[in-house]
C-alpha cells in the first residue's frame, strides 16, 4: 500500500523510529514497547490519513507486531548468560507460533466485527440479540456461582 503525499512523511518517520527502536531493543529490552508502538502508529497514520478500505493487511500488521515483539524477547533470552533447562528449547518457538496465530485470529475476528458493524439491517439485529443473550447467560451463570 502506498502512502499519499499527506501521510508519507509521518509514516516514514514513525516507521524508521520503530525499526530503529527494534534494533535498539535487541540490546536494551526497555525500547521494545515504544518501538512496537511507533511501528503500529505508522500504520495507524496511514489508515487515518488515507482512509483505505479495511482488508486483511491490518490483520497481518497486528500479527507481525506480535511476532516481532516475541522474537526480540527470545533473542534477548538467548543472549543472556544463563542457560535454559534441558528440553525447553522447543517451548519458546511453539509459544511464538501460538502467539502469532492467536494474534491473527483475534485481529481477524475484530476486523469481522468492525465490518459487520458497518452493515444495517437484520444481520446486525441478529448479531446484537445474540450478544445480549450471551451476556445475559454469563450474568446468570456468574450469579448462580456467587449464590451457591
Amino acid at each position: 500500500m502506498a502512502a499519499s503525499d499527506d501521510a508519507f512523511v509521518p509514516v516514514v518517520v514513525l516507521g524508521a523510529l520503530g525499526a530503529l527502536g527494534i534494533v535498539v531493543a535487541t540490546v536494551r529490552s526497555v525500547a521494545l514497547g515504544p518501538a512496537l508502538a511507533a511501528s503500529a502508529s505508522a500504520y495507524a497514520v496511514l489508515l487515518v490519513v488515507d482512509d483505505p478500505p479495511l482488508d486483511g493487511r491490518a490483520v497481518g500488521v497486528a500479527a507481525s507486531l506480535v511476532l516481532v515483539g516475541e522474537l526480540v524477547g527470545w533473542s534477548r533470552e538467548l543472549a543472556s548468560p544463563t542457560t535454559d533447562e534441558a528440553g525447553n528449547a522447543w517451548r519458546r518457538p511453539v509459544w511464538i507460533a501460538g502467539a502469532g496465530s492467536g494474534a491473527l485470529l483475534v485481529a481477524a475476528v475484530l476486523l469481522a466485527v468492525v465490518d459487520l458493524a458497518r452493515l444495517d439491517g437484520l444481520v446486525v439485529e441478529v448479531f446484537g440479540a445474540l450478544a445480549a443473550l450471551s451476556l445475559l447467560i454469563l450474568v446468570v451463570m456468574t450469579a448462580r456461582d456467587k449464590l451457591s
